[in-house]
């Protein structure tokens, strides 16, 4: 790859993911999170390949730095990863008192929406300048409803939304997709007010209602991620979504056998 990449979300999960899969292509990856510790986990077998920014992404001067960081470290910003997200553990609006629903709605849209138009807006020239791509990390719940609350689909509807006109407004200078993903074995947090624990189910019960059978690690899908950031295998693609879900969507959300019982 040899390419400049940084990645929100990164001290976990699908970000961590991304930044081994990155590093072992060839790229050097900024890797920004909330967990110093955390990071240090992820950056620290990668050698000088990697270096951790401590930073919220709803802090546009945490953004800044980690956008400064990469071009002063590495010479340039040819990727952006924007991954940082949470969850509202599915979350009924009929359930959530009235006086609740706005700061879950804050928390949930600071993160998932916020953070990734602060990290593009901080991104945004170093990737013009290198002609450069963005790799949103979406959801299926940015295409359908029924695989969160209504705050979680809300947000993630929100990011194809962003990811599309950036497509737009960036064509022939940033190509802009986005990774709909479905179910991938990680560590994704509720907001405080929705008492911040982990949404995190044991990957052979979750495999029994895809399609395919099998829970997907963060490792096995952040070839997609190298793949849309490839000048090479990606030159091609903008604008896009690509669904990596397991076969979730044919299924839809009520389906709760796997191919064994199907």
């Amino acid at each position: 790859m040899g390419k400049v990449a940084l990645v929100t979300g990164g001290g976990s999960g699908i970000g961590a993911g991304v930044v081994r899969r990155f590093v072992r292509e060839g790229a050097r990856v900024v890797v920004v999170g909330r967990d110093g510790d955390r990071l240090a986990g992820v950056v620290g077998p990668l050698g000088d390949r990697a270096a951790a920014v401590p930073a919220d992404v709803t802090d546009p001067d945490g953004c800044r730095r980690a956008v400064e960081l990469a071009v002063d470290r590495f010479g340039k910003l040819d990727v952006l990863v924007p991954n940082a997200g949470i969850h509202d553990h599915g979350a009924a609006l009929a359930d959530l008192p009235i006086d609740r629903v706005g700061q879950v709605y804050d928390e949930l849209f600071a993160v998932n929406v916020k953070g990734a138009l602060f990290v593009v807006r901080a991104a945004l020239d170093a990737l013009t300048a290198a002609r450069g791509s963005i790799v949103f990390t979406g959801s299926i719940s940015s295409l359908a409803p029924g695989f969160g609350g209504v705050l979680y689909v809300a947000s993630k509807h929100a990011v194809l939304g962003i990811a599309r006109q950036l497509a737009l407004d960036l064509a022939g200078r940033v190509r802009v997709n986005t990774v709909a993903l479905g179910y991938v074995h990680s560590d994704l947090v509720a907001p405080p007010s929705l008492g911040s624990g982990p949404v995190l189910a044991p990957p052979d019960e979750v495999a029994a209602r895809l399609p395919t059978g099998t829970a997907p690690e963060p490792d096995d899908i952040a070839g997609v991620y190298a793949m849309l950031a490839s000048d090479s295998d990606g030159s091609a693609i903008t604008g896009a979504v690509l669904t990596v879900d397991s076969g979730q969507l044919l299924w839809g959300p009520g389906r709760k056998a796997g191919p064994a019982s199907a």
